[in-house]
Formats: structure tokens, sequence, C-alpha cells
């Protein structure tokens, strides 16, 4: 028996695996089998009857299953599987045609001579799986000499790259029919002089924190800083005794305050910030998440 080959080829994306051997003197066939990940796609079956058994040539042999591999690695490298399967099919359908068609001829004995005996014909070998258009491995393609600034696409026959494309139907519009508006058009903006408190930086505030604060004092849409004005924090929760601070803002309406909140691990809490200027009031709230 002769060693087999055993090739994986990719195309397209895909590995097919490809593999050849001698089944040995008692079947007397070489077999191909082309493989996509476990599964048999196409095959091909030669015979070597034709070779003396007295006078066998291994090396005979060995050429025969080395081309044969040859010529299916050249198909598959082509993209010919497809052909490979259904030349598999037909052939397939051609030996059990073969096979249901053999039947056993009956010689009738001249007249005034000898009986002659009855005699089978031995059903035909079946013919190769297919057979490839070219009886040899097509030759290797000859180099190709690019100049510095070309690309050669493998997969195809222009040098183009792929891109993905989405296609926009395009509408045309009369000049007249398009026009700029802001977000504010048609709208005015109000306009008022209340009071406004505003707390600057982090607003965020934790049982048992020890932070000072900034608070704002202003007035109006225009934020004119209010000087003076008297402002209280108190802090509330339901586990613990209100704690109360108090400020006065500065010439920039601003007010600075040393907080230190109670701890607490349950319950509810928060922050009240009011603001007092010409008898106006204003307060702000914020809550506080425990330790």
């Amino acid at each position: 028996m002769i060693s087999g080959f055993n090739t994986d080829i990719e195309f397209e994306g895909t590995v097919y695996h490809v593999q050849t051997e001698d089944k040995g003197l008692s079947s007397r066939l070489i077999i191909s089998l082309v493989y996509d990940r476990g599964t048999i796609l196409a095959s091909k079956r030669v015979s070597y009857e034709d070779l003396a058994i007295d006078n066998f040539d291994e090396k005979v042999l060995a050429d025969r299953v080395g081309r044969q591999h040859k010529l299916i690695c050249a198909a598959v490298r082509a993209g010919r599987i497809e052909d490979l399967k259904g030349m598999t099919a037909k052939t397939a359908a051609v030996g059990r045609k073969a096979s249901n068609s053999n039947s056993t001829i009956i010689i009738q004995p001249v007249a005034n001579s000898m009986p002659v005996a009855v005699a089978e014909i031995d059903p035909p070998i079946p013919a190769p799986a297919f057979d490839l258009p070219f009886a040899h491995p097509a030759p290797p393609p000859a180099p190709v000499v690019l100049a510095p600034e070309q690309t050669v696409d493998l997969h195809s026959s222009y040098n183009e790259p792929v891109v993905d494309v989405d296609i926009i139907d395009e509408v045309s519009l009369p000049v007249e029919a398009v026009g700029i508006v802001t977000e504010l058009s048609g709208t005015e903006r109000s306009t008022h002089t209340k009071l406004g408190l505003e707390l600057l930086g982090d607003t965020k505030f934790k049982g048992g924190d020890k932070r000072s604060v900034i608070v704002m004092i202003c007035r109006g849409t225009e934020r004119r800083v209010v000087s003076g004005a008297q402002i209280m924090i108190k802090v509330l929760g339901s586990s613990f005794r209100p704690v109360i601070f108090h400020a006065t803002s500065d010439a920039n309406g601003l007010a600075k305050v040393h907080l230190q909140m109670p701890h607490f691990t349950t319950g509810r809490a928060a922050v009240l910030i009011r603001a007092l200027s010409g008898g106006e009031e204003v307060e702000l709230r914020r809550i506080v998440t425990p330790a």
C-alpha cells in the first residue's frame, strides 16, 4: 500500500481538506476525498487494475496517487467545488444503473455440437467519479511584477476597494422653501426681578460629612448679586435632631458656610437652605444620603 496525501486548501473563507490514498492490492483503487469540517463533499475513485500483479511497480502507482491528488487540489483552488459534487453524484447514479442492468447470458447450443456451458459476464469496472478537463496539474502562474503604487486583489479582476454605501434618495427643494429658524424664533424671553438662591460646587451630601458650601444670592434674570441677605441652613432627619447654621451674604452675594452633617445609617434626611432679603424669601432643598 502506498502512503497517501493530505492537504488543506482555503477558498473564499472555507478550508477544504483533500485526502488521497491507495486502498491496497485487494481493492486496487486510488480514492480521493474532499472534506468540509468532517463532511465529505466529493470523491474520485480510479482503478489501477491495468498494473500487472506479477511485475508490480510501486513507483508507477505512487506517481498515479500523487498526480490524482494534485488534480483534485487544483480543482479546489479553482473554486470548482460544485462541479466536483455534481460529477460525484452523476458517477454514483451511473454506477447504480450499471449494477441494476447486469444480467446472466445463456449461450444456446448449436445443432450437432456439444452443449456449451452457461457463462456470466463480470460487471463493468465503474468509471472514475469525475474527469477533470486537464490531465496534469496546471502550471504555476507566471510571477507578476507590480509598480510601487499598484495593488492586486486576489479575488477580483479589478483593483478597486470594496465599500459599503448607504444610498440616500436626493430631494431638491425650491429656494423659497428653505429658511433659517432659531430655537427661540417667535418666543420672547421672560424677565423677572425675583430673589434667587444658588448652591455652588458639589451639591451631594452624605451623613457624617464635614465640608464647606458656598451659597450665592442674586436677583432677576440678570442675576444681580444681593449683599446682606440672611441665610439659614437647616439639616433635618428622621433619626436625629435638626442642626441649624446661619450666615450673611457679602458684597458679591456669596456666603461660605462650614457644615457638619450628623452621622446616620438609617432613615431619611435633607438640607434646607433658605435666604431672606427685602421681605422676600427663597429656599432650596437637597437630599442627604446615609453614611
